[in-house]
């Protein structure tokens, strides 16, 4: 995958466009170790994403957090997108977090997306990256194309860094939910 996304027909006989892309961002100076718990919130998006306003479980989770079959209702209020995201696995060794859109008023089929922390610290530096891949039936309606939705995610990851170094500085005070405005919602 390239950060300009990738086109690949899926299946046979007129299936639908597949597109395939992934973004980065890095966060010089903080630990791999330090951002996986914010990356890992699946419940907490509104306070990582911006434009994101709202995040809330829908069902499924556990005691000690979302499991695999979570399902969040994240959204945007002021751009009135949302989305039902479900979580299809968070391994924390890895440090790999994967979700689907299961239903959403922003024209996906199928979109699956993975986030990860991947540690730069190598050369005795300190820092990492998150990076947001993803694969997803071409866009129907609003004319979304895929560089506007490779440009989307950049954005976003770029903003979630932004929120998620900010926390690893000064734990307590990240976002506290606020959404910032401009921002999108995946």
């Amino acid at each position: 995958m390239d950060e300009q996304g990738q086109r690949v027909q899926r299946g046979r006989g007129g299936a639908p466009e597949q597109w395939r892309g992934a973004v980065e961002a890095a966060l010089p100076g903080t630990p791999a170790s330090a951002a996986w718990p914010h990356v890992a919130s699946f419940l907490a998006a509104h306070r990582y994403l911006p434009g994101i306003d709202v995040c809330e479980r829908v069902h499924g989770g556990g005691e000690d957090g979302p499991l695999p079959g979570c399902v969040r209702h994240v959204a945007s209020s002021a751009a009135g997108l949302w989305a039902r995201e479900e979580l299809l696995e968070a391994d924390h060794s890895a440090r790999r977090l994967r979700y689907a859109v299961v239903a959403s008023n922003m024209g996906f089929g199928l979109y699956i997306a993975t986030l990860s922390v991947l540690d730069d610290g190598g050369g005795g530096g300190v820092g990492c990256r998150i990076a947001w891949a993803f694969e997803c039936d071409a866009v129907r309606g609003e004319g979304l194309s895929e560089a506007a939705l490779v440009a989307r995610l950049g954005a976003s990851v770029k903003g979630m860094a932004e929120r998620v170094q900010q926390a690893v500085a000064a734990p307590g005070e990240a976002g506290g939910g606020e959404a910032r405005a401009g921002g999108d919602l995946l």
